[in-house]
């Protein structure tokens, strides 16, 4: 097995997959900058994207992109 010495890059993304999709459809694929820590009661957590926008999303929609 060859190993690279190329450093690499892991960024996270939103990836939304639920019933109101068409309200953050134009979210989908950002990189994501931060996410809140604790989800709230409907198990979602706060996600800001790399452009500032904030969206609410289940854990699941945060994934590596």
């Amino acid at each position: 097995m060859q190993v690279s010495n190329n450093p690499v890059n892991l960024n996270w993304v939103f990836r939304p997959d639920r019933a109101d999709q068409d309200r953050i459809a134009e979210h989908d694929g950002k990189p994501i900058h931060a996410v809140q820590r604790r989800a709230d009661d409907g198990s979602r957590v706060e996600v800001v994207l790399i452009d500032g926008a904030r969206v609410q999303a289940y854990r699941h929609e945060v994934v590596l992109g």
